[in-house]
């Protein structure tokens, strides 16, 4: 009968310390940057091959773009930083958080990686400013994946 209440209790002990590491907030680490690398190539690449996006990044203005940067950017803050969506350690470089810096740079750098691997620029005929629109279209697609994917665990 002694043997039994010492193995229950070590039992409840070891549920104990899991449930007590279930409550750890997620550092950032490299498995998170993995996930963000495959959340935005896995979201970047259908609107990669899309023409209508093409003929957007020609004929949108800088203004709009840098307007669609912001907006992006704004709404990953807002993910990040003040939805309860994870559970994420508050990491901050700077007082922006880590995750912020490392998604929308991982994003972006997919983005103009991808329309130049795949030869969008040629095709599309991308002047350098098209090409930066057309980098910041796509990566709006590419942060919501890298979110997405980084915060889903």
């Amino acid at each position: 009968m002694e043997r039994r209440l010492e193995e229950l209790y070590s039992s409840i002990e070891e549920l104990k310390r899991e449930n007590e590491m279930r409550k750890v907030p997620d550092k950032l680490g490299w498995d998170d940057i993995a996930q963000e690398i495959v959340g935005a190539v896995t979201f970047a690449l259908p609107f990669l091959f899309t023409a209508e996006l093409w003929e957007i990044a020609k004929d949108i203005s800088i203004e709009r773009s840098i307007a669609v940067l912001s907006m992006t950017l704004g709404i990953a803050y807002l993910f990040i930083a003040k939805s309860r969506i994870g559970n994420l350690k508050r990491e901050e470089l700077f007082h922006i958080p880590k995750r912020l810096l490392t998604v929308t740079g991982i994003a972006y750098l997919i983005s103009a990686v991808l329309i130049y691997v795949y030869g969008i620029n040629n095709l599309a005929d991308f002047t350098l400013g098209q090409y930066i629109n057309a980098t910041i279209l796509i990566s709006t697609f590419a942060v919501i994946g890298a979110i997405t994917v980084d915060m889903v665990k």
